[in-house]
């Protein structure tokens, strides 16, 4: 085990104040670089709390820039940093809160450069996640803020957050994206298998996912220009409208409540099913009808609308 060294620039505010039993307050800021040894294969972080931020590179070596900031010189934060079994684990901690303060005013952030193909994964309490370039296996997920992860060649990727939206472009061969209380997006993203989760936001999906599975329990749901083999949608609240650039083959969508609309491109035929508690049920005559076809379109509403016509 090697706890690594760097270097440290420190600065402060100009304006300090005194008292709390000779507390010292202002706005402390230490800014650290450093390298991990040779060798290094893989990246953990369990942060507090801040801005993690992790790009891919071509150049080898990871490489980390961090910042801790603080208010009083009680509770600067204490960053560790362990290189072990090829691994570069990088966690950190704030004192406790002191009495009668209304918050800490500690945390950590970092900028992190790593070879394209490091395995990465983040767990950090209260912060946005930001990362590009990523090659590896990429394991990420915040208790309270955004992810946002873009020109992705990872070989798999998870995403979730406790509170917050969720971005993703790239490719994956899979992806696996869970947010329980905001909207997810995967704009320009090509995986074999992609799962989107949220308890409470929209979902928005286009790019070539070659089997997709998308839940919502209340948002709606909308694939533009997507190319899939096999897709299922479903919300308990919300409409759906999946747009396709490509014949599918499998399409299961339902909604509890709202409309469902999907446009296929013309040219093929599909075996179609229409289902609605109330509501209208439309097939537009430029779609082939065809009770054989091994393409299949499933369409379900308690209260809604259900629409299949051309892309």
């Amino acid at each position: 085990m090697r706890t690594l060294t760097f270097t440290a620039v420190l600065t402060a505010a100009a304006a300090t104040l005194v008292g709390c039993g000779n507390l010292s307050f202002g706005a402390h800021q230490e800014d650290r670089t450093y390298s991990a040894p040779a060798g290094t294969t893989a990246l953990k972080i369990r942060s507090g709390g801040s801005r993690v931020e992790i790009t891919g590179s071509d150049a080898p070596g990871i490489k980390v820039r961090e910042r801790l900031t603080w208010s009083n010189d009680k509770n600067k934060p204490e960053p560790r940093h362990v290189a072990e079994g090829g691994t570069l684990a990088l966690t950190s901690k704030c004192a406790k809160v002191v009495v009668g303060l209304s918050g800490t005013g500690c945390g950590v952030s970092y900028r992190i450069e790593v070879p394209r193909g490091t395995p990465v994964e983040v767990d950090n309490d209260d912060g946005k996640i930001v990362a590009s370039g990523l090659g590896g296996t990429v394991r990420l997920h915040t208790d309270n803020g955004a992810l946002k992860v873009t020109d992705l060649r990872a070989t798999s990727v998870t995403l979730s957050s406790d509170d917050g939206p969720i971005e993703v472009s790239g490719h994956a061969a899979t992806a696996d994206l869970r947010s329980d209380n905001g909207p997810i997006t995967a704009t320009g993203l090509t995986a074999d298998r992609l799962t989107a989760r949220t308890s409470d936001g929209h979902i928005s999906v286009a790019g070539r996912v070659t089997v997709a599975d998308i839940r919502t329990s209340n948002g709606g749901i909308d694939a533009r220009g997507l190319t899939t083999d096999r897709i299922s949608a479903k919300t308990s609240d919300g409409p759906i409208d999946l747009r396709f650039a490509a014949a599918p083959t499998s399409v299961r969508a339902t909604s509890g409540n709202g409309p469902v609309h999907v446009r296929v491109p013309r040219g093929e035929g599909y075996a179609i099913t229409l289902t609605s508690g109330d509501g209208a049920e439309r097939i537009d005559p430029g779609v082939h009808q065809d009770s054989r076809s091994t393409r299949t379109i499933q369409l379900r509403s308690g209260d809604g609308a259900l629409t299949v016509s051309p892309a």
